[in-house]
């Protein structure tokens, strides 16, 4: 053969599968009806779904000031981890047994064959198909039973809204409380600071870091009245050692203001010094002068024993401006201690400042960051109040079923007609596969065409196959034996399909 009869044409495709129909005939037949047993001898699992939403907020967080928009896909994974434990679904079990024909499981084994049946998948709400980015989510349960099915579903969606519905509610009310405690503490701080700055500037008022300007003008003014009086003081004193020797040279009685006996006992004094000196103590003049004043002194003593009262009107007259000055000279200096007081005390204030200034600064800064934080748990907590109102009136973020899980007519597993369609794809491949393998590896000449290209000459005449009665009868057999074989594999596919769909 040459190389053109490795490219067969129609023709020739055509005369090998009139040579090896039997293949096609019986293999592509028996592919799909193995197929169809297959599809519907496989245990049928129906499933019933059920699609939530989460639907958001109806209020606009612009309004309430607060977002109570959480995310979805993280809201879904909370949620599917928190429903479908193992607690959660035993309690299914006992409320609803999915797998009665199974008495041989634990309620934990038909609890975790749930959760192995259970598909959830973010979906669009509107055509309910796949869709990874979508606010919705559907609920797929596959069971042999289609009521079960149903029933099993609906449970698993009440379980979903319910636990959404609980755990919004606790959420919120257990934000409300905790910022309400710490709302709570907060305020007893601050009491407690405004206590202390109270007690603070009661102690240290006039050291804190405001009145030092006034402190140093009143220093300033104390400063100038202790130099002003202290300056009436020394003239009150002058004044007062000027009246003084003036009493001391008035005598209190008028008769001593005839004869100053005081004086002229000074003068012999005077004189009697002077004599001693130029004499001896036995010269006459000493003796004179000795005699002269002691007669003189005796004279004053008796004088002024009977303690006269003074009537001179000129010493009463000093006297009584002695004792006035004396008196303002007091008043004058206890003014100057009082004003030197003050000038010690304001003093001490403004070298005080720094310090009190400094703890007064923390007080103050812990005061102002306690009333702030005290200001943030406020509005957190007025937004935790519109919070739980929301929930408490259904008006926040929640989810909400949107397609009820329905008893499902048709199984989704096995897909009988995916099953059927591969059945009938792999029947034709296999039966003309099979048909194009027997003609190549058969070397049998076949007609005039291969005679003569093996040949290379040209046929004048062919004579055609001629059967006798005995290869017409077993022909006839072969094609009996496999019609019986098809009709007794569409009776027992037909028994099976029959009892599968009943």
């Amino acid at each position: 053969m040459d190389s053109d009869s490795s490219d067969p044409s129609l023709a020739s495709r055509l005369e090998i599968l009139r040579r090896r129909w039997q293949y096609p005939a019986i293999i592509t037949p028996a592919c799909i009806l193995l197929a169809i047993f297959v599809a519907y001898v496989m245990t049928p699992l129906y499933r019933s779904s059920g699609t939530i939403m989460l639907e958001p907020s109806s209020v606009p967080k612009e309004f309430l000031g607060l977002d109570t928009t959480t995310y979805a896909d993280h809201q879904f994974e909370l949620v599917q981890r928190r429903v479908m434990t193992p607690e959660n679904l035993r309690q299914l079990v006992a409320k609803i047994d999915p797998y009665p024909d199974r008495p041989d499981l634990t309620p934990t084994e038909k609890a975790r064959m749930i959760a192995d049946n259970t598909e959830i998948e973010r979906v669009d709400p509107i055509t309910l198909e796949t869709l990874q980015q979508s606010n919705a989510f559907s609920i797929h349960y596959l069971n042999p039973n289609p009521e079960r099915a149903k029933a099993v579903a609906n449970e698993l969606v009440a379980l979903f809204l319910d636990y959404n519905a609980r755990t919004r509610r606790e959420r919120a009310a257990g934000t409300y409380h905790f910022l309400q405690s710490e709302a709570q503490k907060l305020a007893e701080s601050i009491r407690g600071m405004e206590a202390k700055l109270a007690e603070f500037k009661a102690k240290y008022g006039d050291a804190l870091p405001q009145a030092q300007a006034r402190n140093l003008q009143a220093q300033d003014m104390a400063q100038r009245d202790y130099d002003s009086t202290m300056a009436q003081v020394r003239l009150a004193e002058q004044r007062v050692s000027m009246l003084q020797l003036q009493l001391n040279d008035l005598s209190p009685t008028l008769v001593g203001a005839v004869a100053d006996r005081r004086t002229e006992l000074a003068t012999l004094r005077a004189e009697l010094a002077a004599a001693e000196q130029r004499y001896t103590q036995d010269h006459p003049d000493v003796r004179r002068l000795r005699r002269a004043i002691a007669e003189l002194a005796a004279q004053d003593q008796a004088t002024r024993a009977p303690a006269a009262k003074p009537d001179n009107p000129e010493y009463l007259r000093v006297s009584a401006e002695l004792d006035a000055a004396k008196r303002d000279l007091n008043a004058l200096r206890a003014h100057a201690n009082r004003a030197l007081q003050q000038v010690q005390d304001y003093s001490r204030r403004l070298a005080s400042t720094p310090t009190v200034e400094k703890e007064y600064a923390q007080l103050a800064r812990n005061y102002e960051l306690a009333q702030e934080s005290f200001r943030e748990v406020q509005a957190k907590l007025t937004e935790a109040d519109l919070a739980r109102s929301l929930v408490a009136e259904e008006q926040g973020e929640r989810f909400t079923l949107i397609r009820d899980p329905g008893t499902p007519s048709s199984p989704a597993v096995p897909n009988r007609l995916g099953i059927i369609l591969l059945g009938f794809v792999l029947g034709t491949a296999l039966g003309f596969g099979a048909a194009m393998f027997a003609e190549l590896s058969d070397p049998t000449v076949r007609g005039a065409s291969d005679l003569q290209l093996l040949t290379g000459h040209t046929m004048i005449a062919a004579v055609p196959a001629l059967l006798n009665s005995s290869e017409r009868r077993s022909r006839r057999l072969r094609f009996a034996c496999v019609v019986g074989a098809f009709s007794a594999a569409i009776i027992a596919v037909g028994a099976a399909v029959l009892s599968a769909s009943s």
